[in-house]
């Protein structure tokens, strides 16, 4: 499957269209954008998302971790990890 990016850090307000313009100039799935969900039943500040090749995912993750989304410097893993 296509490799996915873990983001952890988000405000809770953080919208799809957030990460969307967060991602900008990368090939990534805007459809694949999915914020988790805490215990409470609200955003917990995490998010996944499905890019087009694991070197897009990679370039990703070095150019845009501890980059700011909001407020919040956000921190970016590979998901399966």
């Amino acid at each position: 499957g296509n490799p996915v990016v873990k983001i952890r850090g988000l405000p809770y307000r953080a919208t799809p269209q957030d990460i969307v313009q967060f991602f900008q100039g990368y090939s990534f799935m805007p459809e694949s954008i999915q914020f988790d969900i805490g215990q409470d039943g609200r955003p917990n500040g995490q998010c996944f998302v499905t890019f087009a090749t694991p070197e897009e995912a990679q370039r990703a993750i070095l150019e845009r971790n501890k980059q700011y989304v909001g407020n919040r410097f956000v921190e970016l893993y590979p998901a399966n990890q």
